[in-house]
């Protein structure tokens, strides 16, 4: 942990927010990130996909997303606790973080890095992480990668499911 000392009290440095941001993204972009048994990257993708917009947003906060999702909220909830849990480790209090968004980008134009680490199968896609803090500063964390849509026929589902 990085502190600076002012007056006797140890103050947490705002470039922890940047960490938090990333592991944030690491974990979202997870494929343990899943909504009722299915990767959740890829119903995102089916849920912009659907509007043809091929963007998604979620709003950690207060767990809306464009376009509206219907698991938006139980799909933040966890990354809002973890956000929370890191923000207090980390010496800051919760309303600290005024924003908490990600946006993710699909079926973008493939870059020399997409070209060079395919790892599944579907299209390019860019995914960022942002945390404004109390002061305005916006600190973020980004990662590329491949998503396909949703598709049950190709996908295996875990036994993580959601009650009805």
């Amino acid at each position: 942990m990085s502190f600076v000392m002012r007056q006797n009290i140890i103050m947490p440095r705002r470039k922890e927010f940047k960490g938090i941001a990333g592991g944030l993204i690491n974990s979202f972009l997870s494929r343990n990130n899943d909504i009722d048994g299915y990767w959740a990257l890829g119903l995102f993708y089916q849920c912009a996909a659907a509007r043809e917009d091929f963007r998604f947003e979620l709003d950690l906060l207060s767990g809306k997303s464009w376009p509206y999702f219907e698991y938006s909220e139980r799909a933040s909830k966890s990354y809002r606790d973890f956000l929370f849990t890191q923000l207090e480790r980390k010496g800051f209090e919760k309303v600290q973080a005024k924003k908490a968004i990600v946006l993710i980008n699909f079926n973008t134009s493939p870059t020399k890095w997409h070209v060079e680490h395919i790892y599944t199968w579907g299209e390019p896609f860019v995914c960022r992480v942002s945390i404004t803090d109390d002061l305005g500063r916006e600190w973020s964390s980004e990662i590329k990668g491949w998503c396909g849509q949703h598709n049950p026929d190709r996908e295996g589902r875990s036994t993580r499911r959601y009650a009805s």
